[in-house]
């Protein structure tokens, strides 16, 4: 099985942690951000990439430095910088992204600062809302009326939890879809949990994977639960000006 992990593209929030100082951006951040205009052209330009691919003739696909396979599946965060990323993604592909909530960012969804206890919980899109604004998704029933995200703030010790559960079921889809290539749409800090949760990196290692605004770093599954990294951090869609973390 192949795995690409994918960041969203350039949100509201990740201009502001850019151009603020730490306490001036949580007392400014949105719970939920938007894209910017350029992280939408990041996921239109990701889509038209991967779109190319997917229809590239089977001889050309062995020389992809991407992915010799066309993408079977896309799993998607239920945070709206990640499901807007999705969008012309799964339109490109001809794919029914599926919204994976345990693939959401660290963190939850929350205004205010969690270092001087302020912090404020946020639900998230409900179910209606979500149906409404991207009808072809398919939608777990951890997406309700009210909401998904009841958890308050998430601690980095929970967020670990939740990346090794996560790593857990891709080394079992691995076993079950050994000929499938798996797209997720999540995010910098989740991305970073899950690699180090698939390399049994240990509790709290000192190293984080860094992913700019739509990068795609891609796993192989291998006989016997061995998983190969083979690139971290790409960008083969943008030009140099659109990268942005």
């Amino acid at each position: 099985m192949r795995l690409l992990l994918v960041r969203h593209g350039q949100s509201t929030n990740n201009v502001l942690a850019d151009e603020l100082p730490y306490d001036d951006y949580m007392a400014s951040r949105s719970a939920e951000p938007d894209l910017t205009p350029v992280g939408y052209e990041q996921a239109d330009r990701l889509a038209h990439f991967f779109g190319e691919l997917h229809a590239a003739t089977a001889e050309a696909r062995p020389h992809s430095h991407v992915t010799e396979r066309p993408i079977t599946a896309i799993y998607t965060s239920p945070m709206l910088r990640a499901l807007k990323t999705t969008a012309p993604l799964s339109a490109a592909l001809g794919l029914a992204p599926e919204v994976w909530v345990e693939i959401h960012e660290h963190g939850g969804l929350f205004t205010g600062s969690p270092q001087n206890g302020t912090a404020v919980n946020h639900s998230g899109l409900s179910r209606a809302a979500m149906a409404e604004q991207f009808p072809d998704y398919l939608l777990p029933a951890s997406v309700s009326e009210q909401g998904w995200w009841f958890g308050g703030y998430e601690e980095m010790e929970q967020c670990a939890v939740r990346a090794q559960r996560v790593a857990q079921s891709l080394r079992s889809w691995a076993e079950e879809r050994r000929d499938e290539v798996i797209l997720l749409v999540s995010h910098g800090t989740f991305m970073d949990q899950v690699l180090k949760a698939l390399l049994d990196a240990g509790e709290s290692p000192a190293f984080y994977f860094s992913h700019i605004n739509t990068a795609i770093s891609r796993i192989d599954f291998l006989e016997s639960g061995f998983a190969a990294v083979r690139y971290l951090n790409r960008a083969p869609h943008l030009p140099p000006q659109l990268y942005t973390r």
